[in-house]
């Protein structure tokens, strides 16, 4: 696997003008830098404008700290549940918790059936799963997003 696989998918994987743009513009800054002579640097960039594949491109990259830099820039880990969700479930569980033991033991005891434990978990779950919910499809996107354009602003050098 090249490096450039790690970036942006297997070597077979066509790249456009904006991506060809995005490489030369690396290695402009490899210019700038001292890294690359101009010679060199033309003929690098001949490489990555003719270049029509991932793999066609990689050569003329591999050995630039700034194309290292941005490889090294992976992508952000899957936001998991956080943890006041957790907290906040494991806090609804405890009284709703006793409640149903009390109940269970009553049942079992008396014989009186009325489920009155419902009522207890009513509004911890009429609170909880609207959090819940808001935290999954409002909060978690919204928090993707920013760490994607973060990672991004990170693998342009800005």
């Amino acid at each position: 696997m090249t490096s450039l696989e790690r970036y942006g998918g297997d070597s077979e994987m066509r790249i456009g003008n904006a991506e060809r743009d995005a490489l030369a513009d690396l290695l402009r800054t490899s210019v700038d830098q001292g890294f690359l002579d101009l010679d060199e640097y033309e003929k690098r960039v001949d490489v990555v404008m003719a270049a029509k594949t991932i793999g066609d491109a990689a050569p003329a990259l591999a050995d630039l700290p700034a194309y290292h830099r941005i490889l090294d820039a992976d992508e952000p880990e899957k936001l998991g549940t956080p943890e006041w969700v957790k907290w906040m479930w494991v806090g609804f569980s405890i009284p709703i918790g006793i409640c149903v033991s009390i109940w269970l033991l009553v049942f079992l005891l008396a014989g009186v059936d009325y489920p009155w434990p419902l009522w207890v978990a009513a509004p911890f779950f009429g609170v909880g799963i609207p959090l819940t919910f808001a935290e999954r499809f409002i909060q978690r996107p919204a928090a993707a997003r920013k760490r994607r354009e973060a990672l991004r602003r990170k693998r342009m050098g800005r």
